[in-house]
């Protein structure tokens, strides 16, 4: 859905009492959106607001590439949690065939555009059932760039120069582009990472697809955004070698074929009790993996139980405890939790065994930029203290996106947290918010009439990047809003 083909009413008042925006339209912003529509009584108005072209897509939704799987299965995605089938039935309504020519099944595993696609066209029916009971709803808004508190409302800065207000406002900017990657050596400056063949965020740049065929590509990192590249330049018949270096060298793990809902089959938060120590959680999922495979199951059923209750052991886990699972855990979580679909892991496997992709586990200690273009490395295996250099014609950074507040450089969040409007956490994993998802100020107060869904909800969370995560928070972010939607207009009520 283009947003700017959207009519808007012309009819929307500008003062900004009782109007909800929301800032940002990709899934969380979407699925807010949708519960709003639904919420929100005739004569509200909603301003719905996208520095990109198009809703629902965000980071992981806006690839065109086929190959580009979701890693959930489809009976499992959708955007309501009272309603998680109707991705599947919107696939199915459409007669959506996998490559053999297949309807799509619960269990399979489908392209990622298709999901920005459903979300696409369940937003612009949501806004014409709206505006058909009197919710005036104003779309094709661009990006904002600051918000600033003028009395009751927010006055919004529009990335057009344009402003607008609003009583409530949802931040659902999504992900933050990924941070530069930690190279030792001081000559790789800044200066080495503006040149060309240099590609700090590859879904900002996307000129890295037109690399020649026979070029020689380092990225950094072997997690989901790597695969997602290999996946790529496997498609456009891309014939150089590609190299992933990453500080561990491990790859996400598959999901099962054919996977089916997971049997949990244990209470991780009863069987642990009270007193939770991480030793004592790492002991316990051992034990609990060893029990699974004696009972004819694996793993993916012990990392099933623990999702659900993920949130309540974070939060109950020391800020020392927390500190010492991203130092020494949390790059096995990622490869166990966040796993591929079969096919790509097949297809990865496929290209390692033949030579044409390398996993290796090891440190950048120096990239250089020759005069012919190409990049000249040098690189420390794990384990070792010797240095190995290579030449290759790309580095693409494939470590990811942040999710720390401190280091945000998007005109909208930085001056929030400049103001002391946003906290960050102590780990640097996101923004600290309420029970209600209103974000804390720097003295630890919740904003009012401001809410935030998103992955920085990490912070406080641990799981807040997947659908199955996001889709509750949006839910309880709609809540709220609504309840003090309601609030404010019975004292508008009470005082006219």
């Amino acid at each position: 859905m283009d947003l700017s083909s959207i009519s808007n009413d012309s009819n929307i008042p500008s003062s900004g009492e009782a109007c909800v925006a929301i800032v940002g339209l990709g899934f969380s912003g979407v699925a807010t959106a949708l519960h709003l529509l639904r919420g929100l009584p005739p004569g509200a108005t909603l301003h719905l607001l996208e520095r990109g072209d198009s809703a629902g897509r965000g980071v992981a939704y806006g690839t065109r590439c086929d190959s580009h799987l979701l890693n959930v299965p489809a009976g499992r995605l959708g955007w309501d949690p009272a309603d998680e089938a109707s991705f599947l039935a919107w696939l199915t309504e459409r007669g959506t065939t996998d490559p053999q020519g297949q309807p799509l099944a619960a269990a399979d595993f489908a392209p990622r555009r298709l999901l920005g696609s459903y979300l696409e066209h369940g937003l612009t029916q949501a806004i014409d059932a709206a505006r058909a009971r009197g919710v005036r709803v104003r779309s094709g808004l661009p990006g904002v760039t600051g918000l600033v508190r003028q009395g009751p409302c927010w006055r919004l800065q529009l990335s057009d120069g344009s402003t607008l207000s609003a009583s409530q406002v949802v931040l659902a900017t999504g992900h933050l582009p990924p941070a530069r990657p930690p190279v030792t050596d001081a000559a790789s400056g800044d200066s080495a990472w503006q040149a060309p063949g240099w590609f700090a965020d590859p879904w900002a740049q996307p000129a890295w697809c037109e690399l020649p065929a026979e070029a020689d590509v380092l990225l950094l990192g072997s997690g989901l955004t790597a695969i997602d590249m290999v996946t790529q330049l496997r498609d456009q018949g891309h014939r150089g070698r590609i190299t992933m270096l990453s500080r561990r060298g491990l790859l996400p793990q598959p999901h099962r074929v054919l996977e089916a809902r997971p049997r949990p089959g244990l209470s991780p938060i009863s069987e642990l009790g009270p007193d939770l120590k991480l030793r004592l959680v790492l002991r316990a999922v051992r034990r609990w993996v060893a029990e699974a495979e004696a009972d004819g199951r694996d793993w993916r059923d012990v990392m099933a139980s623990l999702r659900s209750c993920t949130p309540k052991l974070w939060q109950r886990l020391t800020v020392r405890d927390r500190r010492q699972f991203l130092r020494h855990v949390q790059p096995w979580w990622d490869t166990h939790r966040h796993r591929l679909a079969p096919v790509l892991w097949q297809a990865l496997q496929d290209d390692m065994a033949a030579g044409r992709v390398a996993s290796v586990a090891g440190r950048l200690r120096h990239a250089e930029q020759l005069a012919d273009g190409r990049w000249a490395l040098q690189w420390q295996p794990r384990g070792s203290a010797e240095i190995q250099g290579a030449e290759v014609h790309a580095i693409i950074n494939c470590t990811g996106p942040t999710s720390s507040l401190r280091h945000a450089t998007d005109p909208l969040l930085a001056s929030l947290r400049e103001r002391g409007m946003l906290s960050a956490d102590a780990l640097g994993l996101g923004l600290l918010t309420d029970t209600q998802h209103r974000p804390l100020d720097s003295s630890g107060v919740a904003v009012e009439d401001l809410f935030y869904i998103g992955p920085m909800l990490k912070a406080q969370h641990w799981e807040a990047t997947a659908i199955p995560e996001l889709r509750q928070h949006a839910a309880q972010t709609a809540q709220a809003v609504l309840a003090e939607y309601a609030v404010r207009c019975q004292v508008e009520r009470a005082a006219a």
